[in-house]
């Protein structure tokens, strides 16, 4: 069994993937990146674990309650453990006004349930 930690950027966080325009509206942004560890080497590979790595200010992120070090156990009524990366991907991708749901569980065990709502890219100065 191939076990490999990658870095990987979900669309609607902070980086890249978010320059296009939906056809239902503006991409939206949540101002958050994670990392996961997945298994198998592949472009779509088998999640096992995602953390929230970084929480960008003044984003989304922020009222919501989302901690750097969170890690997510469902998107959108996903499972983590066990889904492609690609479907997860998908789940996350909103566009402006629309919510994301997430169960995280903090550093001290507790599990939460945090509503998201995708705001516009800030224009970068």
């Amino acid at each position: 069994m191939n076990r490999r930690k990658a870095l990987f950027v979900v669309a609607g966080f902070a980086v890249s993937c978010l320059d296009p325009v939906w056809a239902a509206g503006e991409k939206g942004w949540f101002g958050f990146a994670v990392s996961g560890e997945a298994q198998g080497f592949s472009f779509n590979p088998t999640l096992r674990s995602v953390k929230i790595d970084k929480v960008l200010p003044a984003s989304p992120a922020v009222p919501a309650g989302l901690a750097s070090g969170d890690l997510v156990l469902e998107v959108h009524g996903i499972i983590v453990a066990g889904a492609k990366a690609d479907a997860l991907k998908a789940a996350m991708q909103k566009a402006v006004g629309e919510s994301l749901r997430l169960k995280v569980k903090r550093g001290s065990g507790e599990v939460q349930e945090l509503l998201l709502v995708a705001a516009p890219k800030p224009s970068e100065q």
